[in-house]
C-alpha cells in the first residue's frame, strides 16, 4: 500500500532549508566558540610568557646593575690599596742617619761626601692582568689583553760627592749596587772640578731603595749591612738634609 504524501512541494523545501540553516548555524556557532575559545588560550599563554620575559629582563637588569655595583668596589678597592702602597712607601722604614752611616762606609778612601737628599718618587710598573686563554680562545685566536701600567712610590737618595778619579766613583757605584737596601744606582754625572787648586772629580749618584727595605735586627746582621763596601779610611760629610 502506498503513502500519500499531501504536504506541498515548498513547504517540504522550506521545511529541508530551514534545518540546512539551523545546521550551519549550529556548526558556525560552534567554529566560532573554538575560535574564541583558542583565541582566549593563546592569549593566556602569551601573556604568561611575556610574564616571564618581564621577569627575566628584570633580573637581567638587576645582575647588571649588581656587576655595575661589583665593579665599582673593585675599583674602589684597587684605590684603597694603591693609596695604602703609596702611604707605605712614603714612610721611612730605614732611619736617615742609618742611610747616611751605609752611604759614608761606602765611600772609597780619599771620597768626601758633599750632599745627601733623601726624596721620593713616582715610577709606572707593568702589570700584566690578562687571565690564562682557554683553548677555544687559543683556536680562535683571539688577541691578547692590553699590558697595564700601574704608578709605584719609590724612595731615591740623591748624593753629590767628590772623588780623586773615576775609579773611586766607580767602585762607589759598585759597593752601592751590593748593598741590600738598595734596588738599583745610577749615575747622573761625574766631571771635573777645581777645589782648593787641586783638580777633583765631582759625581752624583741617584740610590733607589728596595720597597720594603728595612733595617736588619740583629748584631750580626746589622753590621753586615754596614760593611759590605769597600774599606775605607774615613768618609768626610759635607751638607745632609
Amino acid at each position: 500500500m502506498s503513502m500519500v504524501n499531501l504536504l506541498p512541494e515548498d513547504y517540504i523545501a522550506r521545511q529541508r532549508q530551514k534545518r540546512s540553516n539551523r545546521l550551519c548555524a549550529i556548526l558556525f556557532a560552534v567554529v566560532i566558540a573554538g575560535v574564541l575559545a583558542g583565541a582566549v588560550v593563546s592569549e593566556r599563554g602569551y601573556r604568561r610568557t611575556r610574564e616571564v620575559s618581564d621577569r627575566v629582563n628584570q633580573a637581567y637588569v638587576d645582575a647588571e646593575k649588581l656587576i655595575r655595583q661589583l665593579k665599582e668596589l673593585e675599583e674602589t678597592r684597587h684605590r684603597l690599596l694603591a693609596k695604602g702602597e703609596m702611604t707605605a712607601g712614603l714612610l721611612e722604614r730605614v732611619p736617615r742617619s742609618y742611610l747616611l752611616a751605609v752611604v759614608t762606609n761606602s765611600l772609597p778612601a780619599g771620597s768626601s761626601l758633599s750632599r745627601f737628599v733623601l726624596t721620593t718618587g713616582v715610577r709606572k710598573v707593568r702589570v700584566d692582568g690578562s687571565k690564562p686563554k682557554t683553548r677555544f680562545e687559543e683556536a680562535g685566536g683571539q688577541a691578547e689583553a692590553p699590558v697595564e701600567t700601574e704608578r709605584q712610590i719609590e724612595l731615591m737618595i740623591v748624593i753629590t760627592g767628590l772623588a780623586a778619579t773615576d775609579v773611586e766613583v766607580g767602585e762607589f757605584i759598585s759597593a752601592m749596587r751590593r748593598c741590600p737596601l738598595i734596588d738599583r744606582a745610577e749615575l747622573n754625572y761625574s766631571e771635573e772640578k777645581v777645589v782648593l787648586k787641586e783638580r777633583v772629580r765631582e759625581f752624583r749618584v741617584t740610590l733607589y731603595l728596595k720597597i720594603n727595605a728595612d733595617v736588619p735586627v740583629g748584631g750580626d746582621n746589622e753590621t753586615a749591612a754596614l760593611t759590605w763596601g769597600p774599606a775605607t779610611t774615613g768618609g768626610q760629610i759635607g751638607g745632609v738634609r
